[in-house]
């Protein structure tokens, strides 16, 4: 005789006690608390926020435990805050016209709220425009690097504010580009951060950041003519050695077409009259996106005469 699956009562079974459960334990009146989102609604658009207001008050509610359980678990709950007509800095008791702030399910009570005040500090509004700083987090696979700047479009966000806090803000950045093994080419699009965000307006919610990845190598350079600049008529200065040659690293597409008038190197009158060693260092002006990594030599002997 074939025994009789059971597990299916059981699991009805289960499910029966845990529902009879429910059912007579939140019948009951409970106590319990939730943060209650503030919404900020109908301010003016020539005036702005001056501090942050919090971001929730937190409430103390009684009642019948179905309708706390629906309102615990519910999204739609806020304290909405109107500041239609108003224009300068108000002070509210956070405790009155519950009302019309928050809408609860008959049955609730709210007996307590905290913070029990809060100052919202109106000002008149302004707005500027403030570049965009890429923010990154980026490794490279062995051998590559990037190469040339990191490029970001639009270049500028329009902020808008209090004066006082717009004022003090000189950029805005993007949030986190997290990025490992890069080893290509990066185009990505990001957000901008949220900072300030309950109280600063944005132009532009995103932008677009891209630079070049490369594998890196190195080029020699040989013979670069050095020259010496702001000499006197009646002077001459001869280098020791006239030439030098420079060893340069960046992106091996970067590197294929440099060459040595790529380069301009330069000693300064003044540089020499000024040392006191017998040798100086020449300046030298290239391209931006590559790096020098080697001179030789590093250093320049030079004797001065006179011409006339």
């Amino acid at each position: 005789m074939e025994k009789l699956n059971r597990t299916p009562v059981i699991i009805a079974s289960v499910i029966f006690a845990i529902g009879l459960w429910l059912t007579v334990n939140l019948g009951f009146d409970y106590t319990t608390t939730k943060d209650i989102p503030i919404v900020i609604q109908n301010l003016a658009d020539d005036i702005a926020l001056r501090n942050t207001p919090p971001e929730y008050v937190r409430a103390r509610i009684r009642g019948e435990g179905w309708k706390l359980l629906g309102m615990k678990i519910g999204g739609d709950t806020k304290y909405l805050i109107d500041l239609e007509n108003k224009r300068s800095t108000i002070t509210l008791q956070t405790s009155d016209d519950l009302s019309d702030r928050i809408r609860i399910p008959g049955g609730i009570d709210i007996t307590e709220i905290s913070p029990s005040q809060l100052t919202l500090e109106l000002k008149p509004s302004t707005e500027r425009h403030i570049p965009i700083e890429p923010v990154l987090d980026v490794t490279f696979r062995n051998g590559f690097d990037r190469v040339g700047p990191v490029s970001v479009f639009p270049e500028s966000v329009m902020i808008r504010g209090a004066e006082s806090v717009v004022g003090a803000i000189n950029s805005w950045k993007t949030e986190p580009i997290i990025l490992r093994d890069i080893r290509e080419p990066v185009q990505k699009t990001v957000n901008l951060s949220d900072t300030y965000s309950r109280i600063i307006s944005l132009s532009e919610g995103t932008c677009k950041v891209q630079f070049d990845v490369q594998w890196i190598a190195e080029k020699t350079i040989a013979g670069l003519q050095i020259g010496v600049e702001g000499i006197p008529a009646n002077r001459e200065v001869i280098l020791i050695p006239p030439r030098m040659d420079v060893i340069i690293r960046g992106g091996i597409d970067r590197l294929a077409p440099i060459e040595k008038d790529s380069f301009s190197v330069q000693i300064y009158y003044r540089d020499i009259l000024a040392d006191t060693s017998g040798a100086v260092i020449p300046q030298i002006e290239g391209p931006k996106d590559v790096r020098i990594v080697q001179r030789t030599p590093e250093r320049l002997h030079y004797v001065i005469r006179r011409t006339q």
